[in-house]
Parts: structure tokens; sequence; C-alpha cells
């Protein structure tokens, strides 16, 4: 089955709260221990988010989460027969569709089962599992952003469709767990936080007569790219694409290809089972090797 993936950043503001709910442990082991805890998701907004409703956990050993099921409610009609008034029926029931999902603590990565015929949208997923879980860390003065791993290529080709270029942004956020990789950029984002309280920042370079350059070979592009594939952040380009005759509307693309891999498959689906494809996916998405000693999740 194809999974799409993304990684959990954690961070605590500096605005601290009177009262503050307790835990022992990491982020991302309080993480897994509300979301077990309260496995049903109901956005306020509607637009953008879709509810949820988690199942079906698998744990090892220690206790540590390994995997669920990820569904929602569906309101159906189902057909009937009624065989004394011999006429057809339409009940209404509840389906309850899901896929799997998958959970590496020690990257604070997901594996989401793509199937568009559960989740049509699974940027929108990403979306309702970070405001789910932002309603359930407030109370311990944490945030998490979820953020899909991209890749660098789909960002020149999403610039090189546009003609005319406006804006290109830049959303960075302030992870807890890449360590010293990218020194540079994680320094300027702990002095905004630092400084301002911010989780995180946002650059935009912008040319209002649509004549922006942005080289394949910037560095600071380049460094902010790296920053967000790995699932630190997004980015968000306003062009158009061509000029003639007609009027061409100007539009908008954001960082939404999230990164697919195909070799995952579960037959048992048991700890086991999900230890095992773990273990041999890792390499796809690990940043363990390039963290330093002064991750906080440690």
């Amino acid at each position: 089955m194809k999974v799409h993936i993304a990684r959990l950043s954690f961070i605590s503001p500096l605005q601290k709260k009177l009262f503050k709910s307790k835990f022992e442990g990491t982020p991302i082991e309080l993480a897994e221990k509300l979301l077990v805890d309260h496995p049903r998701y109901s956005p306020k907004k509607k637009r953008g988010f879709v509810g949820l409703i988690l199942g079906g956990f698998r744990f090892d050993t220690d206790g540590r989460l390994l995997s669920a099921k990820l569904g929602k409610a569906k309101e159906v009609k189902l057909p009937d027969y009624d065989n004394d008034k011999i006429d057809f029926l339409d009940k209404r029931g509840t389906l309850y569709p899901h896929v799997y999902l998958l959970w590496d603590r020690d990257e604070q990565v997901i594996l989401i089962e793509r199937d568009t015929s559960v989740f049509r949208n699974y940027e929108t997923v990403l979306k309702s599992i970070e405001d789910h879980l932002n309603k359930l860390l407030a109370e311990y003065e944490l945030r998490v952003f979820v953020e899909p791993l991209t890749e660098k290529t789909d960002f020149w080709k999403a610039i090189r469709t546009y003609k005319y270029l406006y804006g290109v942004n830049f959303e960075l956020h302030m992870p807890n767990f890449f360590g010293r990789t990218q020194k540079a950029i994680k320094e300027v984002l702990e002095m905004h936080k630092d400084r301002y309280n911010a989780t995180g920042v946002l650059t935009q370079i912008s040319n209002p007569d649509g004549g922006l350059e942005i080289p394949e070979d910037d560095p600071q592009i380049n460094t902010n790219l790296e920053w967000i594939t790995k699932g630190g952040g997004s980015w968000f380009i306003r062009g158009k694409k061509a000029e003639g005759k007609k009027k061409v509307k100007i539009t908008s693309t954001r960082s939404q290809n999230i990164k697919v891999e195909e070799t995952i498959e579960i037959e048992n689906y048991t700890a086991e089972e999900v230890v095992s494809i773990l273990s041999a996916v890792r390499s796809k998405y690990s940043v363990k090797s390039m963290r330093g000693e002064d991750d906080e999740n440690k």
C-alpha cells in the first residue's frame, strides 16, 4: 500500500500559564497517550478539517504506541427490501471507513495509508490531526506542527509552471527534533523564539509586477527547502501561468505534494509486523543520524 509521511514537531511557548498540567515523559510520549485517551475528533470548523476516529491501537511490550486505524463516520443510505410490503427501502446507516496509521516515536513520524475512497484530501487529514493534538496539548503548554515530508523538486516544478511570479513564502517552524542539522537556520529560529516567543518564521519575497526571479542554485532558498522537506515547514507560491488575449487568473500553489512510499504491505496487523515495517522504511525519512545531543525530546 502507498503511505503519506509527516513529521511531528513540538514547541513550548515562553509565555506560561498560571496552571499547567504535568506529564512525566517526552512530548511525543504525551501525544501518544492523549490520542489513545481521546480517540475522537470533531472539528469546530468544517471547512478545511475532517472529523476523525482512532481505534485498533497496537503497542509494543513496553507500552509504546506503534500503530492505529484512522477513520471517520460516514452517513449513507443502505438499500434494503421489505418482504412483507414487497417494496424496496432506503435505510440510513453509518459506515466507518478507515486506513492504517503507523507511529514512529523515535523519528516523530507518522505514516498514513493513502486511500482516496476514505480521505480525499490528506492535507486536511494532517491539519485535523494537528488541530486535535493542539487542543489536547494546550494545558501542558505545548504546541505541535504536523508537516508532510516533501521533495525539493516539487517546489522547482511549481516555480517553472508560472510565467509571472508575484511572491514566494517560506514558513519555517522551530522543531524540537532536528538537533544540529542546519545549524545556521536553527539559530535564527531560536533567536526569534527567545526574543518574540515565536513558534516559527515567515519569509516572504515578492514583486508586484510578477518579475520575481528565483534561481535554483540560490543557497538561502535551498536551505529553506531542505528544512521544509524534512517536515519543518511549508512553502507558498503566487503567480500567473500565461499571458494571452483572455484574462488569466493569478493562482496560488502550496506545498501539497506529500511524499509517497509504495513499499509497505500489511498482512496480519500485529505489533511485530509493524515494528518490522518501520525498521524497513525508516531510512527513507530518518534524521536521527543528523541529530545532536541537545534534542529536546531525548
